[in-house]
């Protein structure tokens, strides 16, 4: 798939005519990065933003003791970084490509410049913000306030593809349970229990990557207990 075809299927683009498309894919650059690579550290002064086009990138802080606390995983499709264009911005945390992945880089000033010639884009880009706010508070929600089962249950309705609950829903962990345990902020092996339970209680089925729901009411009742 081409940057110009690519870009066309993503919300950044929503109601972009095909020129405002093909001027927006003009201004990027695609970079490719191997996995466990570094692609922005905290504290750096970033004057771009991303978007991945294939593979899965993490967004993480460090403690003064060493745990990683990972803050977010972002797919195909999905942008970080935007508040590069309001300003020299200071990236608050660690951004790592988790496996082999390609991202499209935006320069904040020719984004910009495309936002004062059509405002569309910046309207579509406060769109895109605000449903990854909505994302971060929950998760806030989550880790603040629920045990780890109750988070684990949240986690796994956030992850069907309407974010609520349908029996057979189908759902790929598309890391390992290492990095989603990393987000729950919990051990690979109380994650590895919590599933296994869930299983013997037939709530969900589970093979390989893929997890499938096999009882949405008992789900969304651990998720809200």
């Amino acid at each position: 798939m081409d940057t110009i075809e690519f870009l066309s299927s993503v919300p950044l683009t929503h109601d972009l005519s095909k020129e405002q498309i093909e001027t927006l894919a003009s201004f990027t650059r695609k970079k490719k990065y191997r996995a466990k690579q570094l692609i922005i550290a905290e504290n750096d002064k970033i004057r771009e933003f991303y978007m991945i086009v294939e593979g899965m990138v993490k967004m993480f802080k460090n403690s003064v003791d060493g745990r990683e606390q990972t803050l977010h995983l972002f797919g195909p499709g999905e942008l970080f970084g935007m508040c590069a264009t309001s300003s020299d911005f200071i990236f608050p945390a660690n951004a790592m490509a988790i496996e082999q992945s390609t991202l499209l880089i935006f320069p904040a000033e020719a984004i910009k410049t495309l936002g004062h010639q059509d405002p569309a884009i910046l309207f579509n880009m406060i769109s895109v913000l605000s449903c990854m706010l909505k994302d971060s508070m929950s998760m806030i929600e989550t880790l603040s306030l629920m045990k780890i089962p109750q988070r684990v249950a949240s986690f796994l309705l956030l992850s069907t593809p309407e974010k609520a609950c349908s029996k057979g829903d189908y759902m790929e962990m598309v890391v390992n349970q290492k990095e989603i345990a990393k987000v729950l902020g919990t051990t690979p092996e109380t994650l590895s229990r919590i599933l296994k339970k869930m299983m013997v209680e037939h709530i969900i089925e589970v093979k390989g990557k893929h997890i499938k729901v096999l009882d949405c009411e008992s789900l969304e009742e651990l998720a809200a207990v």
